[in-house]
């Protein structure tokens, strides 16, 4: 909820609702005032995190590889959604390996983690959350 209040312009509520909408739903807390409203100006100025690049998001993965075989398990997935923000890692982390383990192994190897990257992409996982 926006609290309408001396910090939002009367004339300009359409703008700071566009900021709003433009932007992505993860906000820092440097937006908020310390009543835990976001000042219009914070909103205009506010610049979001760059996109992830695939690379930075395949680096992330392949750190959970906690045995180092070059394989990732349904727990080591589980793990790197977790760091990557996800509210349902185990459920990611499944459907995850759904989706890119093509030889039907239960792991995802270094040729499959391109598709666990593009499904991570796909679904806004991003670092710096």
């Amino acid at each position: 909820m926006i609290e309408y209040s001396q910090n939002i312009p009367q004339k300009q509520p359409s703008k700071l609702l566009n900021c709003l909408t433009a932007t992505a739903t993860y906000f820092p807390n440097s937006l908020f005032d310390n009543m835990g409203r976001i000042t219009f100006n914070a909103v205009t100025h506010y610049k979001p995190l760059p996109p992830t690049n695939e690379k930075q998001l395949r680096d992330t993965f392949q750190k959970y590889d906690s045995n180092g075989d070059g394989l990732l398990t349904k727990a080591e997935l589980e793990n790197a959604f977790k760091s990557l923000g996800s509210h349902m890692p185990n459920w990611r982390a499944r459907r995850a390996l759904n989706h890119a383990d093509a030889n039907g192994d239960k792991f995802i190897s270094q040729e499959e983690l391109d598709e666990v990257v593009k499904y991570a992409a796909k679904h806004g996982y991003v670092l710096g959350k």
